[in-house]
């Protein structure tokens, strides 16, 4: 009983000697280093009737779906300001000019439309949209 008192008392006294748990201590070991927030966006111009800003949305897809090490991946993409939403999926395997077939779909406020074209890495992580044409809409 006098032993549980004891330490009753010194685990009391930690708490009341002010000490903090959160680590406020500056080392200087690790210096912070700025982030790119960044990402590369293909290039190439939205197909007339897609608007550009869910374009931007549906390229980035692109460029993850690309990367991904599946056949033909499906990544979906959605712009929350227009309300557009979609899919992005690389088609058919990587062609002699190291380009590939892509179709991206948008469902917007007009309906459903369908892009296709070709995608082209440049080898510096960048990548080019090219013949890209609007299929009509669903």
């Amino acid at each position: 009983m006098l032993t549980t008192g004891v330490l009753s008392l010194a685990v009391a006294g930690c708490g009341s000697l002010g000490l903090r748990d959160d680590d406020t201590l500056i080392t200087g070991s690790i210096k912070p280093q700025p982030v790119s927030l960044t990402v590369p966006v293909p290039h190439g111009a939205p197909p007339e009737g897609i608007a550009a800003a869910d374009w931007a949305q549906a390229k980035l897809a692109l460029d993850t779906a690309l990367d991904s090490k599946e056949t033909a991946p499906s990544i979906p993409w959605e712009n929350r300001e227009t309300g557009a939403r979609g899919t992005a999926t690389p088609v058919g395997g990587l062609k002699d000019n190291k380009c590939r077939d892509f179709r991206i779909g948008v469902v917007d406020a007009k309906g459903e439309h369908w892009a296709q074209g070709e995608a082209c890495r440049d080898g510096k992580g960048g990548t080019t949209l090219s013949g890209v044409r609007l299929l009509g809409q669903a």
